[in-house]
């Protein structure tokens, strides 16, 4: 397995993170984005990516591993909110990639998408509303507050020259197409109107 990192800053501080951990022959990824609209980005960002990180590799083969990984970073994110008297946010998605699986789970829109045999699957699905007047809303995300009993995950076969691409809305919103033909070399043009981390794995 090989990646590749694109990140860039839209404003003055980029308010994505993404994490990655080598645990027993298997690799724990996270990519968080901090909400807008919410305050400190970066931070809510980081502390999500961290405490996941910090859960999975203390309870790898623990049962219902995701759903506790989740809760002990919204957990996390409530100790920082309160500490620093504000509301804070992240959207995040996870996931273990062994020789021959991956195993991804997530809340809110950061995307995990799977090139194989000249095609682009997207893996998960966006935890988005339209809310009208051309304006989104995440309907599920890490802001300290508790989660559903039901956080979604797929166990999906890996093989060999296959491509997984785990990025942010501002990445996948102007550069999909590029993805979508096998493009893994980083954007040249300056388009972007947000946060964008684009995390590329060959499977080797």
């Amino acid at each position: 397995m090989t990646t590749e990192l694109f990140t860039k800053g839209y404003d003055s501080q980029n308010e994505d993170y993404c994490k990655v951990v080598e645990l027993e022959g298997r690799s724990l990824i996270i990519m968080a984005d901090g909400m807008g609209g919410l305050s400190l980005g970066a931070e809510a960002a980081e502390c999500v990516c961290e405490g996941i990180a910090e859960y999975v590799s203390k309870n790898l083969e623990s049962d219902n591993l995701w759903q506790e990984a989740f809760k002990y970073a919204d957990n996390k994110l409530h100790e920082l909110s309160l500490a620093n008297h504000i509301n804070m946010g992240a959207a995040v998605t996870a996931l273990i990639i062994t020789e021959t699986s991956c195993e991804v789970a997530w809340q809110g829109n950061v995307r995990l998408y799977l090139y194989r045999d000249n095609q682009l699957l997207q893996l998960t699905t966006d935890h988005v509303m339209n809310i009208g007047y051309g304006q989104k809303m995440l309907t599920r995300c890490l802001k300290g507050g508790g989660l559903r009993d039901d956080v979604p995950t797929k166990n999906i076969p890996l093989q060999t020259d296959d491509i997984l691409f785990l990025c942010t809305d501002g990445f996948y919103n102007i550069h999909e197409q590029d993805l979508s033909s096998g493009n893994t070399s980083v954007p040249k043009e300056d388009t972007m109107n947000d946060d964008a981390t684009c995390l590329t794995i060959k499977i080797n």
